[in-house]
């Protein structure tokens, strides 16, 4: 059977999003945050920033042809860094982003296991015990193990994200080597705690090439799937849909409902997706913390969502035993 992906347009206002790091300052100085004119913008990618560029093409092709994506990235109101995907871009460039999305993580583990999170992810196990069924017989991943993820990942699906995705990859392709000058510039790196800039360099690199992997992906998708990829979605880091996959992860994602299209903004998609994601990085050969970590590598992370897993177990959240997986 062949799966076409979808992807939902979210509109709903967000109080607070988990998946994103909170709004901080970053501790250099008073400058306050970065602006949109401190970039010189540039329309034509391929010309401004040609390696970025082809780099993204040769991930693309020959899905998209060169014409298509450059009238993609030329459509100004699709790409253009406002304020709020700025923001995003200044944090991750940062040379502190890194301790602060750890001690983040450290900061939110009371938020996110607590009677109140524990008492709603029993709950959703029992409304949607059919599909945590489904999924446990073809992945053998426990559904405490699926409900902390969703519940981590977007409070089993309240929080989904409020940025563009598409701005957020632009911003680390084309941008995040000026933004990361820019911290250099106002003294981000004689702050105590912040990584030395070769390593920081390094790290941008890595962030850079990941967003073309993504990017690309995305772009695949909206082309086999036809939906506009300037509407969708996603976390600060370009994460999407209930389980917050990022578009390269879609190999793992799984039809739950049995309808034939994956739907990542559908429950039953979701906790298939995460099954299948879990059990295809270790999680039978290696253990559930190391399937966690592939998930997401911080060690804060890793604790809290074995910790909800643990909780909510004691709860009731676990299989019956007249579920069977079959290896």
């Amino acid at each position: 059977m062949r799966y076409h992906f979808k992807v939902l347009i979210l509109s709903c206002f967000l109080v607070f999003q988990l998946a994103d790091i909170p709004e901080v300052s970053l501790a250099h100085g008073a400058q306050g945050g970065a602006h949109t004119h401190f970039i010189q913008w540039e329309t034509d990618f391929w010309k401004a920033h040609p390696r970025e560029f082809e780099r993204l093409y040769e991930r693309v092709k020959p899905h998209l042809s060169r014409e298509d994506l450059e009238a993609l990235l030329s459509d100004v109101e699709a790409v253009r860094m406002d304020e709020a995907h700025m923001a995003r871009l200044e944090f991750i460039a940062s040379p502190q982003s890194v301790r602060m999305q750890r001690q983040q993580h450290r900061n939110v583990v009371p938020r996110m296991v607590n009677e109140r999170t524990l008492s709603e992810g029993a709950a959703f196990f029992e409304e949607h015990r059919s599909v945590f069924q489904r999924a446990y017989e073809k992945t053998g991943v426990k559904p405490q193990d699926i409900v902390a993820i969703l519940n981590w990942e977007s409070r089993l699906g309240q929080f989904r994200g409020r940025y563009d995705v598409l701005r957020i990859f632009v911003g680390q392709i084309f941008f995040i080597d000026e933004m990361e000058r820019w911290h250099y510039a106002h003294g981000a790196y004689g702050v105590e705690g912040s990584m030395p800039r070769p390593e920081a360099l390094q790290r941008i690199e890595r962030i850079r090439s990941r967003a073309i992997n993504n990017l690309g992906e995305l772009l695949i998708q909206a082309q086999q799937g036809g939906f506009d990829v300037t509407t969708v979605k996603g976390s600060w880091a370009g994460a999407i849909g209930i389980p917050q996959f990022m578009p390269a992860s879609m190999v793992y994602a799984a039809d739950g409902d049995g309808d034939g299209r994956i739907d990542l903004n559908t429950i039953p998609d979701a906790i298939m997706s995460v099954g299948n994601y879990l059990a295809m990085n270790g999680y039978h050969s290696r253990g559930s913390a190391h399937a966690f970590r592939r998930y997401n590598p911080d060690g804060e992370y890793v604790r809290g969502v074995a910790l909800y897993s643990e909780k909510v177990e004691a709860l009731g959240v676990r299989p019956a035993s007249q579920w069977v997986y079959a290896r």
